[in-house]
């Protein structure tokens, strides 16, 4: 019970983070958004949003894989990359973002067998930008 009380406590407090961080961003906060989503990623991951970005696919494919993170926070993390990227704009880095997020979902799926429709409809909006802006 104590488990099941930690994991749902865990994941009422990412989803007030993802919330004030989509506050952040639609209000153009962006410097609030990077101190909120710094402290996050440095207290739930150990490393910072910047860290992150400037990771490539094959180094941030290494990270999931050593760090093994939970379902949970993998599904935060993609969410976290999603908001950071809105709103699109055609370039390198949000190549490399959409990139990151789409292994994010890969993982999910075929490691803890996790799928949601919000993700699925994040995955088509991706695809249809990809489609859309690099095709």
């Amino acid at each position: 019970m104590y488990r099941k009380d930690y994991i749902l406590t865990e994941l009422e407090k990412m989803a007030l983070v993802i919330a004030r961080l989509l506050g952040f961003k639609e209000a153009g906060k962006t410097d609030e958004f990077i101190k909120l989503a710094d402290s996050t990623l440095l207290n739930e991951y150990n490393i910072k949003l910047h860290e992150i970005l400037e990771l490539d696919i094959d180094a941030f494919k290494l990270l999931l894989e050593n760090e093994n993170y939970s379902a949970d926070k993998l599904d935060a993390l993609a969410q976290l990359l999603y908001i950071y990227s809105l709103p699109f704009t055609a370039n390198a880095e949000l190549l490399l973002s959409f990139k990151k997020i789409l292994l994010v979902y890969d993982v999910l799926e075929q490691q803890y067998h996790r799928q949601s429709f919000e993700n699925i409809n994040k995955r088509n909006t991706i695809y249809q930008f990809l489609q859309t802006n690099y095709e």
